[in-house]
């Protein structure tokens, strides 16, 4: 059975919701004294409890037992080059949230036509997007988002390291399915794509060009389509 799940934290014996969790439970959801409800402590944790109290400004909340939640025994860091809009990260926060990325970095790169301060600005909404979206997949942990780097900068020791590349005719995902990977770092470009001198760079750095298929995907389906294929690779 699927519970509302909020994001609180222990007071005492007690799990309380405070603030935007008390408006989204009070308020949106309706929940009742006597409810149960699942609360994420934000610690590696989750409750299933009843709600004993709802005051004026917090909901008071029994902890009958620990759920356990399964979680994947590898990483994904999505590194990204920021499009024109930024409002189309929007909307990409909470399916890579879902679909278990651990990281996301924002990448400006040649063909990126915002800099590093508009990026930025966007970061704490992000952070609220991915936030919300763990109460609906049961995730233990948001998605951790960075400050903004440049492409040249992108650097790591992960098991796996990929870019996709709309110009690669030759190597798939599937050509590393026999291959064992904890950690797997992936590289996606925006609406204008890579220069060669990008390609070459990453290159360098141990990333591995591959395609995405025949057509060439918006960027919005390219993060979709690829962390999917990733997984399957991983798991």
């Amino acid at each position: 059975m699927s519970y509302p799940t909020f994001i609180g934290n222990f007071e005492g014996d007690f799990l309380v919701l405070t603030d935007e969790e008390f408006h989204h439970a009070v308020k949106v959801r309706r929940i009742k004294e006597g409810n149960l409800v699942e609360v994420n402590d934000l610690k590696g944790n989750l409750f299933l409890g009843e709600v004993l109290k709802i005051e004026k400004k917090k909901v008071l909340i029994k902890p009958l037992e620990k759920v356990e939640v399964k979680q994947p025994n590898y990483r994904i860091t999505l590194y990204q080059c920021m499009p024109n809009q930024l409002s189309k990260v929007d909307d990409i926060i909470e399916p890579i949230s879902q679909l278990g990325v651990d990281r996301l970095v924002p990448v400006v790169c040649k063909n990126s036509a915002v800099g590093f301060q508009e990026v930025e600005k966007k970061i704490p909404k992000w952070e609220k997007i991915a936030l919300n979206s763990i109460k609906q997949c049961r995730r233990l942990f948001p998605l951790v988002i960075d400050k903004p780097i440049k492409l040249s900068n992108i650097s790591n020791d992960d098991d796996l390291k990929v870019v996709f590349y709309e110009r690669e005719k030759v190597n798939k995902l599937k050509d590393f399915i026999n291959g064992r990977y904890s950690s797997c770092s992936l590289v996606i470009g925006n609406e204008g794509g890579f220069t060669e001198e990008e390609i070459e760079s990453l290159k360098s750095k141990g990333f591995v060009t591959v395609s995405l298929g025949d057509y060439i995907l918006k960027m919005e389906t390219a993060i979709i389509v690829g962390v999917c294929q990733t997984k399957f690779i991983l798991e």
